[in-house]
C-alpha cells in the first residue's frame, strides 16, 4: 500500500485508525477505544480497547485476538491473568489442576482459555488519530513507541475530521480516520516532538490542579475539625489567644497537609519547567508582560494545539472571550448554552486582571485605550428598566477588559498559528535535505 505525504510518498504495510474514547461514561456506559487495521489489499481488522491494559497491550504487540483451549499439564506462568478466559471456581466444582488454578482478589477461578494470537504496534506502521481530546495521552505513547521501532503517528484537526465525515456516524471514525490516511494524508500533521511536550505540559497542569485541589480540601478538614474542638471542648474551656493563629500552628503540625504542600510544590516545579521548555512559550508567550507560566500553562493545556482551530473565530468562541451575535460579551445567561472551556477562559480572565495591574505594559496600555474609547462612547451611567446601571466606571472597566482579552486573543491565534507555519515549513526542508 502506498502513503503519500506532501513531503513525498512511502511504502507502508498497515494504516491503523484509532478513535480513542473514555472508557465509561459517568452512567456506567462502556466506551472502549476503537481500532481499524487496514492492510495491503483492503483487508481490515476491527478491535475495540475496553480498558488502559488493552491499550498498553496494543501498544506493545500483545492484545489477544483468539483464545484457544488448555490442558491440565500446560505451563501458563509466563502469561498475565488478564490473557485468560477465566471461569469462578464455586463450592462443589471438581479442583482444577494446579496450573490452571488462578486466585485473584481473594477469589478462586479456573483457567478455560489462553489467547493464542496477538496484534498491535509493529514496524513500519503509520497510525492515524484526530489532534486533542482523551486520545493525547495514548497518542503520546503510540508516538514514544514508534521512535523505537519505526512508527509514524500522524494527526487529524476535528474540524477537518467533521468535515470529511459529514453526515455519517462518528462511530466510523477510526474506519474513516484509515481511509483518509490512505487516500487524503495532506489532511494529517506528523507528531513532533513539540506535540509531545505540550501532551507532557498538559499532564502537568492537570496534576498541579488535583495537587491543590487536595491541599485545599485537606485545609477546610483540618479548620472544620479544628473549630469544632474548640466550640465542642467537653471541658467547657476555650484556649485564649486569636483563633486563626491557633489555627495556623494546627496547619503547621498537621503531618498530611505538610505532604500535600509538597506534592503541590513539587508540581508547581514540575509544570513550570514543562512551560518554560516549550517552543510556544519561548517564541509567543514568554515577551508577554503578566503573563507567567502559571497562566500560560492554562491557556496552553486548554488549547493543546492550535492547529486544531481553522479561525480565530472559532478559537475565540472556544476559549470563551468572543463577543454575541446581538453584541454582547459571552458570559453564562439563563437560556442560552455555555459552551467554551471554562478552565481556557478563566485563564484569559486571569491575564485580564494582570493587564489591570500593569497599565503601563503592552496590554495594559490597550486596556487605558479602550475605557477611554467606552467612556467617550457612553459619557453618562444610564439606569435600564430593570433598574439595572449601566456605563457606571465599573461597568466600563469590565467591559474595556473582555474588549482587551478577545484582542489578546486574535493577536494570540495569529502568532501561535505563524509559529506553527514556520515548524511545518521547517519540516519540509529537513525531509528534503534527508
Amino acid at each position: 500500500m502506498s502513503f503519500g505525504t506532501r513531503k513525498g510518498s512511502v511504502h507502508m504495510s498497515r494504516i491503523i485508525g484509532i478513535r480513542h474514547r473514555v472508557k465509561a461514561t459517568a452512567e456506567g456506559e462502556a466506551r472502549p477505544t476503537q481500532v481499524v487495521v487496514l492492510r495491503s489489499g483492503g483487508h481490515l481488522d476491527i478491535y475495540e480497547l475496553l480498558d488502559e491494559q488493552a491499550e498498553l497491550d496494543f501498544l506493545r504487540e500483545q492484545f489477544p485476538t483468539s483464545f484457544r483451549s488448555v490442558s491440565g499439564d500446560e505451563d501458563l506462568s509466563g502469561f498475565p491473568n488478564h490473557h485468560f478466559k477465566l471461569k469462578t471456581l464455586k463450592k462443589g466444582d471438581a479442583e482444577p489442576a494446579s496450573n490452571l488454578l488462578r486466585i485473584i482478589d481473594g477469589k478462586r477461578f479456573v483457567i478455560q482459555k489462553v489467547a493464542d494470537t496477538f496484534d498491535g504496534l509493529q514496524k513500519d506502521d503509520v497510525v492515524a488519530m484526530s489532534l486533542g481530546g482523551s486520545g493525547d495521552y495514548f497518542a503520546f505513547a503510540l508516538s514514544r513507541r514508534g521512535e523505537e521501532i519505526g512508527v509514524r503517528v500522524i494527526r487529524m484537526p476535528t474540524h477537518a475530521l467533521k468535515r470529511e465525515r459529514g453526515e455519517d456516524d462518528k462511530s466510523d471514525d477510526a474506519l474513516l480516520l484509515a481511509k483518509l490516511a490512505s487516500e487524503k494524508p495532506d489532511l494529517f500533521h506528523d507528531m513532533r516532538p513539540r506535540d509531545l511536550a505540550i501532551i507532557h505540559l498538559r499532564e502537568a497542569q492537570y496534576a498541579r490542579i488535583e495537587a491543590m485541589k487536595a491541599r485545599i480540601g485537606c485545609e477546610q478538614r483540618l479548620r472544620q475539625r479544628f473549630i469544632g474542638k474548640i466550640f465542642c471542648n467537653s471541658d467547657g474551656y476555650f484556649p485564649e489567644g486569636n483563633v486563626e493563629k491557633l489555627y495556623d500552628e494546627a496547619k503547621a503540625n498537621d503531618v498530611v497537609l505538610s505532604a500535600l504542600l509538597k506534592e503541590e510544590a513539587a508540581c508547581e516545579l514540575r509544570l513550570k519547567k514543562s512551560v518554560e521548555a516549550s517552543e510556544v512559550w519561548k517564541r509567543v508567550f514568554n515577551d508577554v508582560e503578566g503573563m507567567g507560566p502559571a497562566i500560560a500553562a492554562r491557556i496552553i493545556a486548554g488549547v493543546d494545539d492550535i492547529r486544531r482551530f481553522p479561525c480565530k473565530e472559532q478559537f475565540k468562541a472556544f476559549a470563551g472571550v468572543h463577543v454575541l451575535p446581538d453584541g454582547r460579551f459571552a458570559r453564562k445567561r439563563s437560556g442560552t448554552v455555555s459552551n467554551w472551556h471554562p478552565d481556557l477562559r478563566q485563564a484569559f480572565f486571569l491575564f485580564g486582571d494582570q493587564m489591570n495591574r500593569r497599565p503601563d505594559s503592552v496590554w495594559g496600555r490597550k486596556l487605558r485605550e479602550y475605557k477611554v474609547k467606552l467612556r467617550a462612547k457612553h459619557p453618562e451611567p444610564v439606569k435600564t428598566d430593570k433598574g439595572v446601571m449601566r456605563y457606571a466606571d465599573g461597568h466600563i472597566h469590565k467591559m474595556a477588559t473582555w474588549r482587551t482579552i478577545t484582542k489578546f486573543a486574535e493577536w494570540l491565534f495569529k502568532e501561535w498559528k505563524k509559529l506553527e507555519g514556520v515548524a511545518a515549513a521547517q519540516e519540509v526542508n529537513l525531509r528534503k535535505a534527508a
